[in-house]
């Protein structure tokens, strides 16, 4: 991990960021120490804007493996990648077995998988008497479901 002295400050990412010199070499490296550094996110700001599809193949398969849904899902749009039925229950059964229910529940959905949906919901805090999902919060394009895969980045 990449101590946090080594990466760029918030100017100097900006400039490298939005730079117009900025060579691809510098932003591929940028992408490589916030990577370095579990700054994820930041890492993919850089890939988006070089080519660096190998540092976001890793980013996107750290968050399979650790079940991060809104990670994957950033990783695989930065690749320009459609996220398959079969990623979704291993990117689901990932985040279940890490504790992260909300990420596993919006999985399981994106899945087509109900009753698991269902199951990780019910482990939602507040979730209650209202664990049943009904035909409308099943479907991908459901608020319900948005809210809880709400990207932050």
């Amino acid at each position: 991990m990449a101590k946090q002295r080594e990466l760029p400050a918030f100017r100097e990412k900006r400039k490298i960021l939005f730079g117009e010199k900025t060579s691809s070499e510098k932003m591929r490296e940028a992408a490589r120490q916030f990577m370095e550094a579990e700054r994820y996110d930041e890492a993919l700001e850089f890939c988006q804007r070089t080519e660096a599809d190998d540092l976001a193949r890793k980013i996107a398969a750290r968050a399979l493996e650790g079940g991060n849904s809104p990670l994957y899902m950033r990783a695989k749009r930065v690749l320009g990648e459609e996220i398959g039925g079969e990623e979704w229950a291993q990117l689901a059964a990932n985040a279940e077995r890490a504790g992260l229910f909300s990420a596993a529940y919006v999985a399981y959905v994106k899945a087509g998988r109900e009753p698991e949906a269902a199951r990780m919901r019910s482990l939602l805090p507040g979730a209650g008497a209202e664990t049943e999902l009904d035909g409308d919060a099943a479907s991908a394009e459901s608020p319900q479901a948005d809210g809880v895969a709400a990207d932050p980045g």
